[in-house]
């Protein structure tokens, strides 16, 4: 349904199905009239500016609050643009290890923004930079789709906490930095599709090659998107045929990655090429909360979720109250308009559908044509996205109060996340003085031991400080990506156990090819290096670390 008081969406205006009748007798050919120019109506709105101000700031304040920022795979990310910016120092020892491979490939995004910004910034600083970025882009494309489809600007307040989702915990990094393209790219194809322009054509090509570069199933969720929203464009087929070359860049290197490009990551010497892993549709159901909004201990994340819910499922009995004449209003009720008008009119339902359709038919897991963890899952948060959007509430003057709860959530949420997340950096500064102490030159292995959990994480948080120890010290990071073939690759080695399991570390193994080692947990009882033959000497322990030296 349509907004009050806006002007009907193009595709109600086709001749013969409830068209003016100007249009109706416009020649065939003739070009249509421009359409009058407006701006965005937040632009305007002192209170929705003052709000989103005040949730944005709160929305980074997890992310520049601490050093070690607790999301698993963000060290190993951080440690292989450190690799690539760093390759030539010679303090990080790195050409001893690795060589540079710098091919178009996915989880590129990411990379190449961090290695861009760092050239102003420190590296932390600029991962805090692309984080920070990410975090407030998906409430910047929620304004821009709201304005697009003439939905309450407000509605954007519904979209801060979907950054934090258990994706967010893992660290998937490229995998986040491309779902800020995705929904710009989304905002862009819409844009393109309504009107046509030079510079619209130009965004959606370079953000379909920015999906294609940021992570495989952001590119495969894009183009699902792309496919529904020029189903919503019907029957422009003119401007959906215009669009369809804007897509060969991405085209073209998808097919070159495929083709050309050479990871360990995908195997399909032998066995079957596709294996994935479907769980039942209730318990994808039944995580849904977890997976859009759960990233640390504790209930509260969880609940904040249900909160979040209620709100904008009370905006949208609210506007279905009013529509329906349940609840007294001024405005005119508007005509249906054709059945494609109404498409269109609704594609962020649409687009909501589909999201849907990816979270239940998508494998949870994949073990072929490569490893992944966690798959369908991601897509709750783009669920959330268009669903929230899709709301036809028109939120003016005193009915903004409605949003009070949304806003609520969106700005106790971050806070709660820095607490848990400063609790965590308080326990980690010990290994920071340890890594401080240590030499430069010298080859360090960090073990993190039974229990790996943390009280303020529902991840492993610790698991990839090896890749902390790269980026602080240069040298071999045991657990880094050597698997994907970007930003370089593996030339030599040096022996560890997996970061999963530093139960498995042998001191005799693994110890004699470094010349420290920080270990986590450590039990007092049972000392590791108790029965080595090769010796060690603890230096220093503070809180769950302890610094070991070989004896030379």
């Amino acid at each position: 349904m349509e907004m009050p008081g806006s002007s009907p969406p193009e595709s109600d205006l086709t001749p013969g199905v409830g068209a003016p009748a100007s249009v109706s007798r416009r020649r065939a050919g003739e070009a249509e009239p421009p359409a009058p120019r407006r701006g965005p109506r937040w632009a305007s709105d002192r209170g929705l500016i003052a709000t989103f101000a005040l949730l944005a700031v709160a929305a980074i304040v997890p992310i520049w609050r601490v050093r070690f920022l607790p999301l698993l795979d963000l060290p190993n990310h951080l440690a292989a643009v450190h690799i690539w910016h760093y390759f030539d120092a010679p303090w990080t020892r790195y050409q001893d290890f690795y060589e540079l491979s710098l091919r178009p490939a996915p989880y590129g995004a990411y990379h190449v923004l961090m290695h861009l910004i760092a050239f102003a910034v420190d590296l932390e600083a600029a991962n805090r930079i692309v984080l920070s970025a990410y975090v407030l882009s998906i409430p910047a494309a929620a304004l821009g789709w709201a304005h697009r489809t003439r939905r309450s600007p407000w509605l954007s307040l519904l979209t801060f906490p979907l950054a934090f989702s258990l994706s967010w915990a893992c660290g998937f990094l490229p995998f986040l930095v491309g779902i800020s393209l995705l929904l710009a790219g989304v905002v862009a194809l819409d844009a393109y599709l309504e009107r046509p322009s030079r510079g619209r054509a130009a965004a959606v090509a370079l953000l379909s090659v920015g999906c294609g570069l940021s992570h495989p199933l952001i590119l495969f969720g894009y183009y699902v998107c792309v496919a529904v929203l020029m189903l919503c464009y019907l029957p422009r087929w003119s401007r959906i045929a215009g669009a369809l070359p804007l897509f060969a860049p991405a085209v073209a290197l998808l097919v070159w990655q495929l083709v050309a490009f050479e990871s360990p990551m995908v195997d399909l010497r032998s066995g079957p090429r596709f294996k994935g892993a479907w769980v039942p549709w209730h318990e994808m159901l039944r995580s849904f909360p977890e997976y859009t909004l759960n990233s640390v201990s504790g209930d509260l994340d969880t609940q904040l979720f249900w909160g979040l819910l209620a709100a904008a499922s009370s905006l949208a009995l609210w506007s279905f109250a009013r529509r329906s004449g349940f609840l007294p209003t001024r405005e005119p009720a508007t005509p249906a308009g054709s059945p494609l008008g109404r498409l269109h009119n609704h594609r962020s339902l649409v687009l909501c559908a589909a999201m849907v359709a990816c979270y239940f038919l998508v494998p949870l897991h994949l073990a072929r044509p490569f490893d992944w963890w966690f798959v369908s899952g991601r897509f709750s948060p783009l669920i959330c996205f268009f669903g929230f959007l899709s709301i036809t509430a028109p939120l003016r003057g005193l009915s903004r109060l409605l949003m009070v709860p949304a806003a609520a959530v969106a700005l106790v949420l971050p806070l709660h996340l820095s607490e848990k997340y400063a609790s965590f950096d308080e326990r980690i500064e010990p290994f920071a003085r340890m890594v401080g102490r240590i030499p430069p030159g010298a080859e360090v292995l960090f073990v993190s031991l039974p229990p790996r959990t943390d009280e303020a994480l529902i991840i492993e948080g610790t698991n990839h400080f090896s890749s902390w120890v790269q980026v602080m010290r240069g040298g071999f990071s045991a657990d880094g990506w050597h698997n994907v073939g970007f930003p370089f690759k593996l030339k030599r080695r040096l022996p560890a156990p997996p970061s999963n399991r530093g139960e498995w570390f042998k001191p005799d193994v693994h110890g004699v090819a470094y010349d420290y080692v920080i270990l986590r947990n450590e039990r007092l009882e049972k000392p590791v290096f108790a029965a080595a033959r090769t010796s060690f000497r603890r230096i220093e322990r503070e809180g769950a670390f302890s610094l070991y030296e070989r004896a030379r």
